[in-house]
């Protein structure tokens, strides 16, 4: 049976969409996932079914809203997926030396064509900053050496440069998040 990971948008997040990681691994485990495990507090989960992609981004997103009481953005990966996407990081030797400080967006389908133009208008407005990025069809990734907590890569910023919606995750946890899909394959 196929592996997936789930990423949610802004959840456990500012002290908003509040989702214990408990109550999301019985929702996942409702629709009939197998295998659900979770990880960390920001709304990840690597489970184990034979739905196709879209329809487990249709059933997560209808069942959180339903939980939530309000939207939540649903980014669904396959394990083969997500080893491209670290495969491809431009920045590898920055994660390796720091994972915290190299994130992606998942971005919720392809960007827009005017994602770079909108991209390189954030690098442009802040001068100051050191952060960079790469667009990857449906991956941005970044680099942000003097930290990820003053970028003005934020979430309603990216959603309107790339005119898709997405959420980031910092090396870190999509290295732990493919570790997790990988096992199930070789277990």
């Amino acid at each position: 049976m196929p592996t997936y990971v789930v990423l949610l948008r802004a959840v456990n997040v500012g002290g908003t969409g509040k989702l214990p990681m408990a109550d999301f691994r019985a929702l996942l485990e409702k629709l009939g996932y197998k295998r659900v495990e979770t990880y960390i507090q920001s709304g990840n989960a690597v489970f184990e079914t034979s739905a196709k992609p879209e329809k487990i981004v249709s059933d997560i997103t209808k069942a959180l809203e339903k939980h939530l009481g309000a939207p939540a953005g649903v980014i669904v990966r396959t394990t083969d997926q997500l080893k491209r996407l670290i495969d491809s990081n431009p920045y590898a030797t920055a994660a390796a030396a720091n994972g915290a400080l190299v994130h992606a967006a998942f971005l919720a389908g392809p960007a827009g064509k005017d994602a770079e133009a909108a991209l390189a208008a954030i690098v442009t407005k802040y001068p100051g900053r050191r952060d960079r990025y790469t667009l990857n069809h449906d991956a941005v990734y970044f680099h942000f050496p003097d930290g990820a907590g003053e970028t003005r890569f934020t979430g309603k910023t990216l959603d309107k440069a790339i005119g898709v919606i997405g959420t980031g995750r910092n090396w870190n946890t999509i290295l732990k998040l493919y570790e997790m899909a990988k096992g199930r394959e070789n277990s």
